[in-house]
């Protein structure tokens, strides 16, 4: 079996090839790493995504029609980098007539640090004096630039965060873990998410952040207490990282959450401004919409 996947969600792209053998049961032991690819692109994604998707084919020494199973990172993100990288997963999955799978760019990004946290491995060096089978229970936030003054951002226990790949959307299935949320708001509203979750059962270990937001507003997480702040030291754990995007594609393929191509939409989780516009009467008169 052969599965390509790409996201898109900000300018640090990402892209993976995995190749399993269908019929093992060895779970992630038969899984084999073909190649993987980082484009960091200064302008749009559409210069260089499908030249990406070619390097990885190549590099792979695979055909597109021989793809089994293609993934996307959904967002939420930048609306043009997602439309962009939805939308060539999309036609691609229902041109080939292949499954598609839906991944969340916020679950992908904070895969490293759960699978680290989740497993007792010591991450870093740490304020928090928790021991390292206590990790499981930090709370671990995913946060990436919003604008307008708000973050993107996924929150929730280690152990949690560890077992999301996309949220149900209408009808269509999912694979997430309750108490753990993904939503836009202003750093201070996140902030108070946060603190929240620390004094939630019997209290979290710590917290820790990834993701750029963790730079953009520097000022909203020295509200945290920092004495449980959990200082990472992982390579690159502020960008979606191909491998672990590849990881939650497959874990859902497992789980029978892949679907039709034309199923799959980005998760914006909040309007564009043109449809904001749109609906407060801002826009000019169009051929669709009178005179």
């Amino acid at each position: 079996m052969k599965l390509l996947a790409w996201d898109t969600s900000s300018k640090a792209g990402a892209l993976v090839a995995l190749e399993w053998d269908g019929a093992s049961k060895e779970g992630w032991g038969a899984v084999k790493l073909v190649t993987e690819l980082a484009l960091n692109v200064d302008s749009a994604h559409s210069e260089r995504l499908l030249w990406g998707i070619d390097q990885v084919l190549a590099a792979a020494r695979w055909k597109l029609e021989e793809i089994d199973v293609l993934g996307v990172g959904v967002g939420p993100g930048s609306f043009t980098g997602l439309r962009i990288g939805v939308t060539t997963a999309r036609t691609l999955a229902h041109t080939l007539k292949k499954p598609l799978i839906g991944v969340s760019s916020l679950a992908a990004l904070a895969r490293p640090v759960s699978l680290a946290l989740s497993s007792g491995t010591p991450v870093g060096s740490s304020g928090a004096s928790a021991k390292s089978s206590a990790r499981s229970r930090t709370v671990l936030v995913a946060a990436t630039d919003a604008a307008k003054g708000e973050l993107f951002a996924l929150w929730g226990s280690a152990r949690s965060v560890q077992d999301c790949v996309a949220a149900p959307q209408s009808d269509s299935a999912g694979l997430w873990k309750r108490g753990v949320e993904e939503k836009v708001l202003s750093p201070d509203e996140l902030v108070r998410g946060i603190k929240r979750k620390l004094t939630e059962g019997t209290g979290a270990a710590g917290w820790t952040v990834v993701g750029e937001g963790r730079l953009r507003y520097p000022d909203a997480w020295k509200k945290l207490p920092k004495a449980k702040y959990i200082d990472l030291s992982l390579s690159f754990s502020d960008h979606v990282q191909g491998r672990y995007l590849g990881q939650l594609t497959w874990e859902a393929y497992q789980a029978g959450i892949a679907r039709d191509a034309l199923q799959i939409h980005p998760r914006y989780l909040r309007a564009s401004d043109a449809e904001v516009k749109l609906k407060a009467g801002l826009l000019p008169a169009g051929p669709t919409r009178g005179d």
